[in-house]
């Protein structure tokens, strides 16, 4: 009894027991559960501030709301065990400065901001988040120095702050994130010196230093501690010379190596070999020598390389056909010869294999036919010849094939095209024969046809008169008969038509008139016939048309007189009969005019003296009569030519320095020496031989006079007309070379008067001078950086005689250069309403209305078209700004200062101390930090930021800017505020902003791109700002 009475209370203490510790759980889980609660309201109200000081300008943060007490169901946010762990807005439209606060997430582990418009600096307190394993801040406009407490995160694996305008020296603390694996601060603006703590990061298996401005120093040697470095990327790093480093033989993991534009030297080490699991070998843009090492036995695993714009030389190894999984190979731009490796065709996986610009000869191999996934073929400036293989027909991916400037041989494969979609075709200046494969653009995307200086024979198939996305046909200097595809002549998206020097037949179709993109018409010295089309009045973007040397005839078109961007309109050695249409005088950007050899009669219109930029004029060998009008006088000819007509009268006084005016018999330059007119009955009866005797004595009378009369002349002005001739003044001797015809006291620059000093630059000091003549113009004087005793050479003279020479009516005309040992003068024609910079930033902006805009942004842009695409060599401005966009008295732009970068170098006697005039602050290109090298694609930069100024009225560094923040970082700012795009507009332009702004806008964006290769060319830009404005007249 006594024990069961025991057991019983045992069981009653034990229950007692249990319930006491049930309450004490559930106390404790109440407990648990609240603070849970606690820490997630906290959390959700730390997020909730984030998204109060950020603007939201696409609504993803919607659903962050105080109605929603738990943050881990919100866009962005993930939770574990009921806390914020991960906060990725990746890609989100927010923008706006990153808040103190996020550091109250003592959990978070991953925070990504990447690719948004945040900004400010990196909150003191996120370096709190101590678990914090990823870090991406990339892509955005965060700025300031990297902090030293980031040393805090010691557990973080990735850090990313690419793409971004962080600043400053990197910490050495960096060096104690002992955990690190991937480390990305590539294309930031970091400077100073690469710390050496670095190399304790001993776990690191991907990093990306490149683009970057770190003082120029030799390749660190602590970098070969990273033993297990999987991805090296340290292109366009401002390294000293090195050679390649030895230590990267210490890296076996190695995937990816990059060292392009990193300033190597010596040759390439053949320890490469070693590095069995490379994937990609950048080496591009060094001054690699000597030979390439046979390293790729070993390489099967690589897919990528590029070994372009170095001066290797040699053959390209045997070995290099053992890298079976090659899918781009880049040579180009070095010193390689010998041939092409047979066994080509083993690379089954070849994307892309550009060899260009090299010294290779021999054949292409015909096992190229086994390169079934070939896309890019580029063989481009070498010594290649023989025969094209058939085998290439077959290639079905084949976009673009590109051997021009070879000795290529015999017929191209007609079945080429048939099975791939070419894009580019060019093997001009070949040696090929036989017919013009007629499938190229079966595919119906061939964007260039050129196939220019070959033998080619036969007629111009009929398919590509339906080929609609031509843009670029070329194939002068041939041997191709029969009639040009009438569909051909109006493809409305073709640029250039330059089909001269053949002997093709027919007539020009009036479908020529919906080529409402064509840009240049050359069709000269063929035996085309019929009428000129009126349709061609149609095509207003046209700047050059050349129909010289066939066989049309009728009437010279009024309705040309529409083409307001023409500036060169040759016609010469036709049958066009009938009058100068006087309706030319409307062309207003004409420059160049010649209707020699025709059978035109009647007067020289007054009306082209309207033409005030026309340099020649050529009407010789026509039947016209009437005066020589005098309203030419005011125009500055390079060639004025009206010989063998029949004009009479008194040639003007200013025209007889330049007027050739020989075979017209009543034609005299003075009263006194002209013949009696006479009534037609009267000329009927002079005998021949007295007429013969008429003419030979007026001409012979003529020409003592004008050469008396030059003599006369000379000893007041100075008649610059042959390249560089010389004149003494006092004791120094001058270099003159002149451009455009003009008369010049030899004082006239003698004495520059600070007084009419108008413009101040890098490059020198710009006067307005009033010359005697009475013509106002700019002249340049350069700064002087000569070294005693440095002469003159011909570098200077050739650089400046290329830009003398440059016509194009959006590019300032240089008139002369002048130059002794202690001045260079070069000498412009002067533009009225002075600089777009200096009207646009100051009270009168309000003149520029928005359609004036929109066509100085298209003239401008015509002009950097021209420079670097249609002048030969190329043309790189390298100080595109505002202030070098000069305005007519039409409000017409001109580009100015093209050039004169190279030509000081020359000027100065010093090639390397000059290379710093690359751009003004504010307008030059991100890449320049880091290369000192600036392209076209810097050219491309600095016209988008004179967009974005012509848009928002505002300077590149305006100083209503906060620091740190430049014009594309607050157009950029800008567009994510809840204003958007009306927020960013000049308010002078007016507002709403105009239909077609977000269009300019995106033109501007594009150009101002931080990467090169993600810039368009100039005629890229050319096509979309016409597209923008259609309706845009210059």
């Amino acid at each position: 009894m006594m024990w069961d009475v025991t057991m019983e209370r045992c069981r009653q203490l034990k229950t007692r027991t249990k319930s006491k510790e049930l309450v004490m759980i559930a106390v404790i889980l109440g407990l648990c559960l609240g603070w849970a609660e606690i820490a997630s309201a906290l959390e959700a109200q730390i997020l909730l501030d984030f998204k109060s000081a950020v603007s939201d300008g696409s609504g993803e943060l919607a659903n962050w709301s105080p109605a929603d007490p738990t943050p881990c169901n919100w866009t962005g946010v993930r939770c574990s065990s009921g806390v914020v762990t991960e906060l990725n807005l990746k890609d989100m439209n927010v923008s706006g400065t990153v808040p103190i606060g996020l550091g109250g997430l003592k959990n978070l582990t991953s925070l990504d901001f990447g690719n948004t418009s945040l900004q400010g600096p990196v909150p003191t307190d996120l370096l709190n988040c101590t678990n914090l394993v990823y870090l991406n801040l990339s892509n955005t406009y965060m700025e300031g120095p990297l902090p030293e407490g980031i040393s805090n995160l010691k557990l973080l694996r990735t850090l990313d702050f690419s793409y971004s305008s962080f600043s400053g020296p990197l910490p050495a603390s960096l060096g104690e994130l002992i955990s690190l694996e991937i480390l990305n601060l590539a294309l930031a603006n970091f400077s100073g010196s690469l710390p050496s703590s670095l190399g304790n990061l001993l776990t690191l298996k991907e990093i990306f230093l490149g683009v970057a401005n770190f003082t120029p120093a030799p390749i660190p040697e602590w970098f070969g501690n990273f033993t297990e470095l999987e991805v090296l990327k340290l292109n366009s790093m401002n390294f000293t010379a090195s050679p390649l480093p030895s230590w990267l033989e210490k890296m076996p993991k190695l995937r990816i190596v990059d060292l392009s534009y990193c300033n190597l030297v010596e040759s390439i080490p053949s320890f490469l070999g070693l590095l069995g699991n490379l994937e990609t070998l950048f080496l591009k843009h060094n001054t690699l020598g000597g030979t390439i090492p046979e390293i790729f036995e070993n390489l099967t695993r690589l897919s990528s390389l590029d070994l372009s714009e170095n001066n290797l030389i040699g053959s390209i190894p045997k070995s290099l056909t053992s890298a079976t999984n090659l899918n781009t190979i880049q040579l180009y731009s070095n010193t390689l010869s010998g041939e092409l490796p047979a066994d080509l065709g083993n690379l089954k996986r070849l994307a892309q294999i550009d060899v260009a610009m090299n010294n290779l000869s021999g054949a292409i191999p015909a096992s190229v036919s086994n390169l079934t996934n070939l896309i890019r073929l580029h063989l481009y400036d070498n010594n290649f010849e023989g025969q094209i293989p058939p085998g290439i027909a077959v290639i079905t991916g084949l976009t673009e094939f590109v051997v021009f400037a070879n000795q290529f041989t015999g017929e191209v494969p007609q079945e080429l095209g048939t099975n791939c979609i070419l894009e580019r075709f060019d093997v001009s200046t070949n040696s090929l024969s036989g017919n013009v494969p007629p499938n190229l653009c079966s595919g119906q995307a061939l964007r260039e046809l050129i196939f220019f200086n070959n033998n080619f024979t036969g007629p111009v198939p009929a398919a590509y008169g339906n080929c609609q996305s031509l843009e670029r046909v070329r194939f002068e200097g041939n041997k191709l008969s029969g009639t040009v595809p009438e569909g051909l002549w109006g493809l409305p998206l073709v640029e250039i038509i330059s089909i001269q020097e053949n002997n093709l037949e027919g007539i020009m179709s009036s479908s020529i008139g919906a080529a409402l993109n064509l840009g240049e018409l050359k069709i000269q010295n063929n035996k085309l016939s019929g009428r000129l089309p009126p349709d061609l009045g149609n095509i207003t973007s046209i700047h050059r048309i050349d129909a010289s040397g066939n066989n049309f005839h009728g009437v010279i078109p009024p309705e040309l007189s529409r083409l307001n961007n023409l500036d060169t309109l040759n016609l010469a050695g036709n049958s066009f009969n009938g009058s100068i249409p006087s309706e030319l005088g409307k062309c207003s950007n004409l420059i160049q005019l010649n209707l020699s050899r025709n059978e035109l009669e009647g007067v020289i219109p007054a009306e082209l003296g309207l033409l005030v930029d026309l340099n020649v004029l050529d009407v010789s060998h026509n039947h016209l009569s009437g005066n020589l009008p005098s309203e030419l006088s005011s125009l500055r000819f390079t060639n004025l030519n009206v010989s063998y007509n029949n004009l009479s009268g008194i040639v003007p006084t200013d025209l007889q320095q330049v007027a050739s005016i020989a075979g017209n018999a009543n034609l005299c330059i003075s009263k006194d020496k002209c013949p009696v007119a006479s009534t037609p009955a009267d000329r009927r009866l002079i005998d021949n031989s007295r007429m013969i005797w008429a003419v030979v004595g007026t001409f012979t009378a003529a020409v003592i006079i004008f050469v008396l009369g030059s003599c006369c002349i000379c000893r007041k002005y100075k008649l610059f007309s042959r390249p560089w001739r010389q004149k003494q003044l006092g004791s120094d001797s001058w270099h003159i070379t002149s451009f455009h015809r003009m008369l010049i006291q030899e004082d006239e620059f003698s004495d520059l008067n600070e007084d009419d000093v108008i413009g101040m630059g890098g490059s020198g000091k710009v006067y307005k001078i009033l010359l005697g003549n009475g013509q106002t113009v700019a002249v340049k004087k350069l700064i002087s950086l000569r070294k005693e005793g440095y002469q003159l050479d011909s570098g200077f003279k050739a650089e400046v005689e290329t830009l003398g020479n440059i016509r194009h009516r959006n590019i300032v005309k240089l008139l002369c250069c002048c130059s002794n040992s202690n001045s260079n003068l070069l000498v412009y024609e002067f533009m009225t309403n002075g600089s777009v910079g200096d009207i646009l930033h100051s009270t009168k902006g309000g003149t520029l209305d928005w359609s004036l805009r929109l066509r100085i942004a298209l003239g401008t842009a015509q002009g950097l078209e021209y420079l670097h695409h249609d002048c030969d060599p190329p043309i790189t401005h390298r100080d595109i700004k505002s202030n070098n966009i000069l305005l007519d008295c039409d409000y017409q732009a001109h580009v100015a200062d093209f050039g004169l970068a190279k030509v000081l170098e020359y000027a100065t006697g010093d090639l390397e101390s000059m290379s710093h005039i690359a751009g003004s602050h504010g307008y030059i290109a991100p890449e320049y930090a880091y290369t000192l090298k600036v392209g076209q694609k810097g050219d491309v930069y600095s016209f988008g930021i004179v967009l974005l100024e012509l848009i928002t009225g505002k300077q590149p560094t305006d100083p209503s800017f906060s620091e740190g923040v430049d014009l594309v970082k607050w157009v950029n700012i800008g567009l994510q505020s809840k204003e958007g795009i009306n927020s960013i507009l000049d308010p002078r332009v007016g507002s709403p902003a105009p239909y077609n702004m977000d269009s300019f806008l995106g033109v501007g964006i594009l150009c101002t791109s931080k990467l090169p290769m993600q810039r368009p060319s100039m005629r890229e830009v050319v096509k979309m700002l016409k597209e923008v404005a259609p309706n845009i007249e210059l």
